[in-house]
């Protein structure tokens, strides 16, 4: 293609240089729509994939109470770790079959808003952080 360049004249020199930018912008595109088709994908399969184990912190009185509600390893689910912002984290066994685990007075000196981290130890000996929320403690 040089060689060829070389030979013609302006106006067959401008022609070329069209056809070459739009060769590039319709590879770029392609590329682009590609990558967008696959990470669209993958952020839908990582969302319908089941959560290893779903679980909720809530307050009620002096109490945290983290209900269980499912996952693809509640089973081998063995404790519970609570984590509260600027507190020292409370680990709690989680008996086989257990829906709803219950830290009896730790919100008693708690108070303001603050970030809770619900993490789960397995049975394979790894940890997951199982639940981040914002609990506002009075």
């Amino acid at each position: 293609m040089v060689i060829r360049y070389k030979k013609t004249s302006p106006k067959q020199r401008r022609i070329v240089m069209a056809i070459s930018l739009v060769i590039t912008i319709i590879v770029i595109l392609v590329a682009s729509l590609g990558g967008l088709l696959f990470g669209a994908s993958y952020i839908l399969d990582q969302s319908l994939k089941d959560p290893e184990v779903l679980v909720h912190p809530a307050i009620s009185g002096n109490d945290i109470i983290v209900t269980i509600y499912e996952g693809e390893k509640v089973g081998e689910l063995v404790q519970l770790s609570l984590e509260i912002e600027g507190y020292a984290p409370v680990v709690q066994n989680v008996p086989s079959g257990a829906t709803q685990i219950v830290y009896v007075g730790i919100a008693s000196q708690v108070t303001g808003t603050r970030n809770v981290g619900v993490r789960g130890i397995f049975t394979d000996g790894s940890v997951k952080l199982l639940k981040v929320i914002e609990l506002r403690f009075t």
